[in-house]
């Protein structure tokens, strides 16, 4: 429901109803408006921070929901990431795969340690915010070139198609440095491996996911014979503090995340960032008249507007670990809650449920994650989104919603909501 200021009843602060409880409620809890938290969350906050959850599949599973404590869960290297193990817990996402599928052996020797912590400590040296800040030109540019294809077919577009994904694959291409003849071959396997949806089953995915495969082991070995100043030869001639360097495994499997985080996660984030924004309008018009509020208003984005199915981060307990008020026994299934961190008011304010561009310190946010497993991209997945937003906005002053914003189709990638389509007016 919207209310007359265009300020969502349903996303704010909704009071809370003492007799919510856990007892008899089914782990994902139903999202009854788009960017507000299911009411559970609070409590559970409030009275049972660590607690026991039923599935779909009827099985139980563990929930963590405090800021303090998922963040220390994030950081816990006894959760593995690893939840296909005998004894784990049914997680029913809607998708279908088979235990040899892809999707399941994808990245399996930089996904735990010892292979992560090697693999992260070769590749942050590439990840850096000078590397950031050096490509905000680059993403200056790609965005004004988008925008004048924009403005000159017309005053309506989608936002997504048009927007959201031809920006984030521009800048994809240069850091993976693809020839300008095959961005269009690239291109069309990045729609076909990112563009998923929740009533969709795994094997096309699976097939995406192998043809990035093969292009990026051929994109590497022409790297390896003649390197540019791209990230990824870069990374080719990067080297351990033992001399050792990147497999050609390892390659694709950065390749193929640096794609899905930098091209999906970007593209779906910039759409969620606009539907809070326009269902928001006192929030957009703040932006607009105070364009230095970016860099806060893009960490607000990323704290608020995640429309999260509950399956983002889901870990596996290798032996007993004792939490606040419960010890999660090995063997264990574990779902840590970002979006549920992320609405602490014990860390951002008996506001946290509100959508404020002019949050003070909103940057302790955990949608990057925290510990071993930060988001490698952060500082250049902010970079893109404070240019990318507060270029359209400039570009277009007056930049509308055509349609009715309570009936805005969502579409799914397994971890997040994120609209279909976001029609505008410019």
């Amino acid at each position: 429901m919207t209310t007359q200021d265009g300020q969502d009843s349903q996303d704010g602060q909704d009071s809370q109803d003492s007799t919510v409880g856990l007892t008899g409620k089914t782990y994902p809890f139903e999202r009854k408006c788009p960017f507000a938290m299911p009411e559970e969350f609070a409590w559970a906050r409030e009275n049972e921070p660590v607690a026991q959850v039923k599935l779909q599949s009827g099985d139980l599973a563990w929930l963590i929901t405090k800021y303090g404590d998922v963040k220390a869960a994030l950081g816990d290297d006894r959760f593995s990431r690893t939840i296909n193990r005998e004894g784990a817990a049914r997680v029913d996402t809607g998708f279908s795969a088979d235990r040899s599928s892809p999707v399941f052996t994808f990245g399996g020797s930089i996904s735990q340690p010892p292979g992560h912590t090697r693999w992260r400590r070769i590749v942050n040296k590439a990840f850096t915010q000078r590397q950031a800040d050096a490509m905000r030109a680059e993403i200056a540019r790609h965005t004004e070139e988008v925008l004048d294809e924009l403005e000159a077919r017309g005053p309506s577009f989608d936002l997504m198609a048009d927007y959201a994904y031809k920006l984030p694959i521009r800048i994809i291409c240069d850091l993976l440095g693809i020839p300008n003849e095959s961005r269009p071959e690239f291109t069309e396997l990045a729609a076909k491996l990112t563009r998923r949806d929740m009533q969709s089953g795994f094997a096309a995915f699976g097939e995406a996911l192998q043809g990035i495969g093969r292009y990026a082991v051929g994109l590497i070995v022409r790297k390896r014979k003649n390197l540019g100043d791209d990230l990824l030869s870069t990374l080719i001639q990067l080297r351990d503090d033992d001399e050792t360097q990147l497999s050609n495994e390892e390659l694709v499997s950065t390749v193929i995340l640096l794609l899905m985080a930098g091209y999906e996660s970007t593209a779906v984030q910039f759409g969620n960032a606009f539907y809070a924004l326009f269902r928001h309008p006192e929030q957009l018009a703040l932006l607009r008249e105070r364009p230095e509020l970016i860099g806060g208003a893009v960490e607000e984005i990323l704290r608020w507007a995640q429309m999260g199915t509950g399956f983002a981060v889901a870990k596996f307990a290798t032996e007993d670990i004792p939490m606040p008020g419960a010890t999660i026994p090995a063997g264990g299934t574990v779902f840590v809650s970002l979006g549920s961190g992320n609405r602490d008011q014990e860390v951002f304010g008996p506001d946290a449920e509100k959508f404020d561009v002019t949050r003070v310190a909103p940057a302790r946010q955990l949608a990057f994650g925290s510990g071993p497993h930060f988001c490698l991209g952060a500082a250049l997945a902010r970079a893109e989104m404070q240019e990318g937003i507060l270029r359209l906005l400039t570009r277009f002053p007056n930049l509308r919603y055509d349609g009715d914003l309570d009936a805005v189709p969502l579409a799914s990638n397994l971890f997040t909501y994120y609209p279909r389509e976001l029609p505008v007016i410019a």
